[in-house]
């Protein structure tokens, strides 16, 4: 069984989901009470999202390869980055590390693929919805990406940092996201909605949805954590 490094931190709260997801997966699948070795680096997300927001990119790599050679010492052989927002930067990253990291967009293209869905709605942070790297890694697949209005987007940006980075979501604002969605579906005929924020599922599930597929990054990319670990 290999050593796995996380990044985390970045939504705490998702990544306290993360620990506890892989754990009681890993004993699922492995069929035992053993449990896997998992190296976190908690970082700094207001320092991470002052580099994405101000598009600076060399300082974003310098503040993620830090973190990557950290976790490398300790000897874990591969990397995931438990939130989707640095993935905005997530190409050129790799290229500057002789760490393997594993993309949450890469397997969340690869689950939505799997189904057979064509066209999906993209929630999350602004940057998550604005910067394109979902569509990015999509067209080549013929799936198409569905983001929010610019309105729609703010207003789910303010939820996702104002609420749900501290779990301390409202009914109000989880009925706000569902009328977006619900236009989405209807409007732009989505067959899936990807939940681009690992907080999002904190507040969202298949349970609030009858005509379209939750795609919940959080779990996909658990699932790809497990399979490593395995």
């Amino acid at each position: 069984m290999i050593k796995i490094g996380l990044i985390g931190g970045i939504g705490p709260e998702s990544t306290i989901k993360y620990y506890q997801l892989i754990i009681k997966r890993f004993r699922e699948l492995s069929n035992n009470k053993s449990y896997p070795e998992i190296i976190i680096s908690s970082i700094d997300m207001t320092r991470m999202l002052k580099y994405i927001s101000e598009n600076n990119e060399k300082a974003f790599i310098r503040f993620m390869k830090e973190r990557i050679d950290t976790l490398k010492k300790t000897g874990v052989e591969k990397i995931f980055i438990c939130s989707n927002t640095p993935h905005v930067f997530f190409d050129n990253l790799q290229n500057q590390v002789d760490m393997k990291l594993v993309s949450i967009v890469e397997e969340t293209i690869n689950h939505i693929e799997s189904l057979k869905l064509k066209r999906c709605g993209l929630i999350g942070t602004k940057f998550t919805m604005s910067k394109g790297f979902y569509s990015k890694k999509s067209e080549t697949r013929n799936i198409h990406i569905v983001v929010p209005n610019e309105i729609e987007q703010d207003t789910i940006h303010d939820i996702y940092m104002n609420e749900l980075v501290f779990n301390n979501p409202n009914k109000k604002s989880k009925e706000t996201i569902l009328k977006i969605i619900d236009r989405m579906k209807n409007k732009e005929r989505i067959e899936g909605i990807i939940l681009g924020g690992t907080e999002l599922s904190l507040i969202l599930d298949q349970t609030d949805f009858d005509e379209i597929k939750v795609l919940d990054t959080c779990l996909i990319h658990v699932e790809s954590i497990v399979k490593e670990l395995i």
